[in-house]
């Protein structure tokens, strides 16, 4: 079987129902700088989604070392809003190294968004002794943090 061939990492996507709430988040909460907001629509998109007739809104959210797109469909408008828990199937989180995960939290935490607990200390493998914390931002997005373990 041959390779793909893979590069690198291009970026994160998540759709959103209000682009410039999501983008305010990344931007004021997280400190990320965030691009223009452009429209995509035409045929060319619709084939590119799998969503016929699809009109978006997009903008991205530049991280150190990554992107992450910030899409709002104009068209077709879904009502639909999964709550998937992390043993569910289809369930995704970003993951940022942060060097203040508490300080982190109360950043989340002072933006009206909710941690999913108090960070905990990771009891074995490779982050062994580092601590890592679940929360969720917009739309219910994700975002873990982690501390790296103290130098030993």
């Amino acid at each position: 079987m041959a390779a793909i061939g893979i590069k690198r990492t291009n970026h994160t996507a998540f759709t959103v129902s209000d682009l410039d709430r999501a983008a305010a988040f990344f931007r004021d909460v997280l400190g990320f700088s965030i691009t223009e907001k452009t429209r995509q629509k035409g045929e060319v998109v619709g084939r590119i989604t799998g969503v016929p007739g699809a009109e978006l809104d997009i903008a991205f959210a530049v991280a150190p070392g990554h992107m992450i797109e910030l899409m709002q469909y104009i068209t077709p408008v879904s009502g639909r809003s999964l709550d998937l828990r992390p043993c569910d199937p289809g369930f995704s989180h970003i993951a940022f190294e942060v060097d203040d995960i508490d300080a982190a939290v109360a950043a989340i935490e002072a933006a009206g968004y909710t941690a999913v607990s108090r960070p905990q200390v990771v009891p074995a493998g490779p982050r062994k002794g580092g601590k890592n914390v679940y929360t969720r931002g917009p739309d219910r997005i994700v975002i873990e943090f982690q501390e790296a373990p103290p130098a030993r």
